[in-house]
């Protein structure tokens, strides 16, 4: 298992190395560049927050009850005064520390679901659905915001799953195919759940027929080299 800090540094240079030839390529702004590089840094510690006793995942859940909402609420700040901006961040931030994060380690178990590729599929369509709608950014865009949380949580998923294999005596660990997984079979009833969310969840956001075409038609004037 990867530790916190190779988590965070794995994440962040991954995802800077895709956000930049996407903000060269102009499809993000400079702003929108700097977002996506947080929510692939998010979405890099975001499977080892179902570990209460670690101490770098108590500091991610205080920089996410701090900073997501940040970011999501400066995204509609022409329409709320800065009184307004504050007091909601100001609530959420509370709320999500001492509410909601509570209760979320109480009712999981480290590796479990949250170790699970639809969970990070799942947390990608929530932040797109939160910019597209309390974002109002167009539907390309924010899919493309979601797709960086996704691409941190899968890059977290499979470091984990490259540490339990000893390279030097090419034997596994127990821990190997615990992380990079579709479903956790100690859970079948909460993996059941998490794929309806997913449905739900992909039937209220307004895709059409061509949308993802179009995805891929802008992400094709990217430049790797």
């Amino acid at each position: 298992m990867a530790s916190f800090e190779q988590h965070v540094n794995t994440a962040v240079i991954v995802t800077g190395m895709v956000v930049i030839p996407i903000h060269l390529a102009g499809i993000l702004d400079t702003t929108q560049s700097i977002v996506a590089l947080a929510l692939g840094l998010i979405g890099g510690v975001l499977p080892d927050l179902d570990s209460s006793s670690s101490k770098p995942v108590q500091i991610v859940f205080k920089m996410i009850s701090i900073f997501f909402p940040l970011m999501l609420l400066l995204s509609i700040r022409y329409h709320f005064s800065l009184i307004q901006l504050i007091l909601a961040w100001v609530l959420i931030t509370v709320f999500l520390h001492l509410t909601f994060f509570k209760i979320f380690l109480k009712i999981t178990r480290h590796r479990g679901i949250f170790h699970t590729i639809p969970m990070g599929i799942l947390f990608a369509q929530i932040t797109a659905y939160s910019f597209y709608y309390f974002g109002y950014y167009n539907l390309t865009k924010a899919t493309i915001l979601g797709g960086f949380v996704l691409l941190g949580f899968l890059v977290h998923l499979l470091l984990d799953e490259i540490f339990s294999i000893n390279a030097l005596g090419m034997t596994m660990k127990k821990s190997f195919g615990t992380a990079f997984k579709f479903y956790d079979k100690k859970n079948m009833f909460g993996t059941l759940i998490l794929y309806l969310l997913i449905g739900a969840i992909f039937y209220t956001i307004p895709f059409h027929e061509n949308t993802f075409e179009h995805i891929f038609n802008v992400l094709k004037n990217v430049k790797i080299i």
